[in-house]
């Protein structure tokens, strides 16, 4: 299952309370990347923070991974998950009547 989390800073948090956590952080997530457990990561364009589309079993497994980072660890950041799927009926994009163009 494809699950969207993305970060939010909890107040008071700067980039420059995050940023000595950064080289961990990042060496975490090049990790779980290599293992096929991080399938997407974009920097958010809306206010610091991230947006990484995971592939796991569930939100719970996913938020294990979360709760794992060291910014995390440190109670500098909360989470959110969106788990997403196929649009369905997916068939349908195939109908004849459909217009692909």
């Amino acid at each position: 299952m494809k699950i969207i989390a993305y970060d939010h800073f909890k107040p008071r948090v700067t980039m420059e309370t995050i940023t000595p956590y950064l080289p961990e952080e990042v060496a975490n997530v090049w990790r779980l990347w290599k293992a096929g457990i991080v399938r997407e990561n974009y920097a958010r364009a809306n206010e610091p923070g991230v947006v990484i589309v995971f592939e796991c079993e569930s939100v719970e497994q996913c938020k294990r991974y979360t709760d794992d980072f060291p910014p995390t660890k440190a109670g500098l950041l909360e989470w959110f998950y969106i788990p997403v799927q196929a649009p369905l009926p997916i068939e349908t994009l195939f109908g004849p009547a459909v217009d692909v163009k």
